[in-house]
């Protein structure tokens, strides 16, 4: 799910867990691909298998994930597209948060 115009896109990612865990199993997938199993991808993100399933089941509906039998995925162009906009709306989020507001407030020492 991107951002429909003018909504924030950092506020979609952020206060949805849905969203938020969605970026985190395409990156698993990006990383590993082709062959991950599910229950690694559950035992680092501390879901369980059937959550990382359905996730994958939506995603390859949404076309951000290719599945090739038991294990075998691979992000697609469009998910890969998806991540990249996702991070860096979170990259600008984290260097707002590190430059303006810390070095501003003069807490950084």
């Amino acid at each position: 799910m991107l951002a429909r115009p003018g909504e924030d896109p950092l506020s979609v990612l952020l206060r949805s867990k849905r969203e938020i865990t969605r970026f985190q199993i395409l990156v698993e997938v990006a990383e590993h691909q082709p062959a991950i199993r599910q229950q690694e991808i559950a035992a680092k993100m501390g879901v369980t298998p059937q959550a990382v399933s359905e996730y994958i089941r939506e995603l390859a509906e949404d076309g951000y994930v290719s599945a090739y039998g038991r294990g075998r995925y691979e992000v697609t162009e469009e998910g890969i597209e998806w991540v990249l906009t996702n991070a860096e709306v979170l990259e600008y989020y984290a260097r707002h948060g590190t430059r303006d507001v810390i070095h501003m407030s003069g807490l950084a020492g």
